[in-house]
């Protein structure tokens, strides 16, 4: 393969081991909602290397788009990977600029109220499980979703004191970024109490290994 596979390229190989699974649960229910509607629009928030995101656009060639959701730099070289493996219904419009506050919850946020950003079917939420982004993306994300869509959350129990690379052992930063509940919260956890579980409009529909599901319901008013 080519140097214009450095993302995918990466999937499988040493120091990448716990990334380089895709999301078996979103690749089931794209799967569903292919069969049951017409063209199903899915998003992708946080990409990784594509572990998911390769799988889950050739699963919606015949019938649906994937729209990438991170860092723009990622965005763009992971749209690249895939076009030049044929998959071509990936848009990488909405990659956010690397500064400190920018993020997938602002070009969320953008393409909503700027009606540039079609309803969805699927979102799969795994970027940056930190409430500060996590959270206002939700909010967007809810009133993007199309009855019967779902929101899928992972990494249900990380914590910044449980992540590798992030806790403060071995990240000093961590320390003077984020107050020690922050550390040991569970933000996608708390994410999910604060605005799913009190949202009539969805359902908890379970969990799988520690992604968890919502439906919107489709006879809600």
């Amino acid at each position: 393969m080519g140097a214009w596979l450095l993302l995918i390229e990466k999937i499988g190989k040493p120091g990448f081991e716990t990334i380089s699974d895709p999301n078996e649960t979103v690749l089931r229910l794209a799967g569903e909602l292919t069969q049951s509607r017409d063209f199903v629009t899915a998003y992708e928030i946080g990409v990784g290397i594509g572990a998911t995101s390769w799988p889950l656009a050739k699963c919606l060639a015949e019938n649906g788009v994937l729209y990438l959701f991170s860092r723009e730099e990622d965005v763009k070289e992971l749209a690249s990977d895939l076009r030049a493996e044929g998959v071509e219904n990936v848009n990488d419009d909405w990659g956010s600029p690397n500064r400190t506050f920018s993020g997938y919850h602002f070009e969320l946020a953008k393409g909503f109220v700027s009606g540039q950003l079609p309803a969805l079917d699927l979102a799969y939420i795994d970027g940056g499980h930190v409430f500060h982004l996590d959270a206002p993306a939700t909010c967007v994300l809810k009133e993007l979703c199309s009855p019967g869509g779902f929101l899928v959350f992972d990494d249900w129990n990380w914590s910044l004191a449980k992540s590798p690379t992030f806790n403060p052992s071995v990240r000093d930063r961590t320390r003077f970024d984020y107050d020690v509940g922050q550390i040991e919260e569970c933000h996608v956890q708390l994410v999910c109490k604060v605005l799913m579980d009190t949202d009539s409009r969805f359902e908890f529909f379970g969990f799988e290994g520690s992604t968890a599901i919502y439906r919107r319901i489709a006879s809600h008013g």
